[in-house]
């Protein structure tokens, strides 16, 4: 038996093209999950600047119902109103500042009035499809 070397002429060819389109569809998929991890990575950076912003927020609604030298809670910024403090924003991704927005309620304790105050801070980062938002939430009561 001998093989007639001019029937097999071309092989090569058709197993370059099929290894070629092979490579090319791994290389295709890697890329797709390169780019959901990019989107994920950002979504996590964002995530966290966000919720550091809320927190901010969430400490100057304290600041401002807790004032320094002042016994008792100082409740003109739980009127109902949405507030926006005065901060800096930075240029990584959040460029607006938190929304802060205040609530008492006042609960009769043994002839005593307990007002307890819920500070609730909203920040958004990234715009579009990368936006994220987070919200931080405080509890406070004053003690007489």
């Amino acid at each position: 038996m001998y093989h007639n070397q001019s029937k097999q002429k071309g092989n090569l060819l058709i197993m370059s093209v099929v290894i070629m389109v092979a490579v090319g569809y791994l290389s295709l998929n890697l890329l797709k999950v390169e780019t959901s991890n990019h989107d994920t990575v950002s979504s996590e950076i964002l995530g966290t600047q966000a919720w550091l912003l809320a927190h901010s927020g969430a400490e100057w609604g304290l600041v401002q119902l807790f004032p320094l030298n002042q016994s008792g809670a100082d409740d003109s910024i739980c009127d109902g109103n949405t507030y926006t403090p005065n901060m800096k924003p930075d240029d990584s991704g959040c460029r607006t500042k938190p929304q802060v927005k205040c609530d008492m309620t006042s609960v009769n304790y043994k002839g005593n009035a307990i007002r307890y105050f819920q500070i609730i801070s909203t920040a958004n980062c990234g715009t579009g499809i990368n936006q994220v938002t987070r919200v931080q939430e405080v509890w406070a009561k004053e003690i007489n």
